[in-house]
């Protein structure tokens, strides 16, 4: 009896320990609670890069009028 016991409460422990490893393994891909700071970063992202470009974009002309023009005379 003492044994049954004892491997009851063994399968017990393990099943506890073997839920909370695939709830842990879960836990990561759940729904955020909220979207907006998933949002607020995409929206910072698109920005910048649009900035970035437009700034390179100027940057480019500048200098292909301005030091390209130089040594091409």
């Amino acid at each position: 009896m003492a044994s049954y016991l004892w491997i009851k409460y063994a399968d017990y422990v393990y099943n506890k320990w073997e839920r909370r490893i695939v709830w842990l393994m879960l836990k990561r891909y759940r729904r955020p609670k909220s979207f907006n700071p998933l949002l607020t970063i995409y929206i910072a992202a698109f920005y910048t890069g649009l900035m970035s470009a437009a700034i390179t974009e100027q940057l480019y002309n500048f200098l292909s009028t301005n030091f390209l023009g130089f040594f091409r005379n």
